[in-house]
């Protein structure tokens, strides 16, 4: 049986790149632009809604939330959905596609809530179908950390209402509740022959970076296999030319067919002549993986140069729309250096006093000015 797949993500900073990728706003290295068109969005967004962006921000002021939301908040959780790429292929090929979609959008709805599941769109314009779900983590009741710090006796809180709304994140991403995810959307994909990977097990993703770093890694030592290979085979060579030499003194001594005869029977030189072919193979089917390995490396570059080259015509047109961002970037690294909070940067950028006291570095004058203090404008 192949594995489901479930990701779950708690994104960091703006969410804005993640619905730039769902939405096909910018089309990624690894997707076919002739095949977006199949792409669907199962969630119908409310009538004042447009986007996901706007679906996740609508869901949060409808949702009953008297705390005021931080900025610092994790606002939607990333889940993505799919199958090992075999398995995904025959369920789209015998036409049961709709069906597991149907199947993936009821345990999401089921497990998370349904108003809380703004987004769920499936992508077929990869190599493997998935669906990129979204969802805003709305619980009710005491915060998990309130109630594990009270019954430790670290600190008393004041008991909240079980009804009590809330946008936590870390309740609904916490260990257990993701052992338990597993376990059911597991249950959920089984009709589909997709079973639940190995409990703790240490498998990783790896990054583009450590991609890179493994490929050049593998290319290094299928380049000194060949070297040793090659090395192997000019000693090889030369062993045969000696052998060759004491024949040929052998054969002044005898006539043409003896000489030919005990050539053939020669038992060490066939046995070199087999190592010679062996080597000769071996070589050949290295560079054959060398090649082959050169080729996908040059294919990866390319997408990612694709992928360069979108980001940069997405950041000239956000440039061109924001003509002051490079000022605002500008002053923000000046306070980073300055040792400003973000917060306090924040304030400043959208035109709030801030206060200040402490030591002051300075990048240009490579110093540090000691109890200086900002007041309010």
């Amino acid at each position: 049986m192949g594995k489901v797949v479930l990701h779950i993500q708690k994104p960091k900073g703006n969410d804005a790149g993640t619905s730039a990728h769902i939405e096909r706003i910018v089309i990624p290295g690894n997707a076919d632009p002739e095949r977006t068109y199949l792409n669907k969005e199962f969630i119908e967004f409310p009538e004042e809604v447009k986007n996901r962006t706007q679906a996740i921000q609508y869901r949060i002021e409808h949702a009953g939330i008297k705390r005021k939301v931080s900025h610092n908040q994790v606002r939607a959780l990333q889940i993505m959905l799919s199958g090992t790429h075999e398995d995904m292929k025959h369920i789209k090929d015998t036409g049961k596609l709709d069906e597991w979609c149907k199947d993936n959008i009821d345990w999401l709805q089921n497990t998370f809530g349904k108003e809380n599941v703004v987004s769920a769109v499936l992508h077929l314009d990869e190599k493997t179908p998935h669906i990129h779900a979204t969802v805003v983590p709305i619980v009710k009741g005491e915060r998990r950390k309130a109630k594990a710090e009270e019954n430790n006796g670290k600190k008393k809180y004041r008991k909240k209402s079980k009804d009590t709304i809330r946008l936590c994140a870390d309740d609904v991403v916490a260990r257990d509740k993701l052992e338990h995810y597993q376990s059911t959307y597991a249950e959920k994909m089984e009709k589909y022959g997709l079973e639940r990977g190995v409990r703790g097990s240490e498998t990783r993703h790896l990054s583009t970076d450590q991609f890179y770093r493994e490929l050049a890694r593998e290319n290094l030592n299928l380049q000194q296999d060949i070297q040793e290979s090659i090395r192997l085979k000019e000693l090889l060579e030369r062993e045969i030319q000696e052998q060759k030499g004491q024949l040929k003194t052998e054969k002044l001594k005898n006539d043409v067919v003896d000489t030919i005869g005990s050539l053939f029977s020669n038992t060490k030189l066939k046995k070199l002549h087999h190592e010679k072919e062996s080597l000769e193979s071996k070589i050949e089917h290295l560079n054959q993986e060398f090649n082959k390995q050169l080729q996908e490396k040059n294919e990866v570059i390319k997408l990612l140069k694709n992928d360069l080259a979108k980001s940069e015509s997405l950041f000239k047109q956000i440039e061109r729309l924001f003509p002051y961002m490079k000022d605002i970037l500008h002053i923000d690294n000046l306070c980073r250096t300055a040792r400003f909070t973000s917060e306090m940067i924040h304030n400043l950028i959208i035109g709030k006093p801030v206060q200040f006291k402490g030591d002051l570095y300075s990048a240009e004058h490579k110093r540090t000015f000691i109890q200086t203090v900002l007041l309010p404008r």
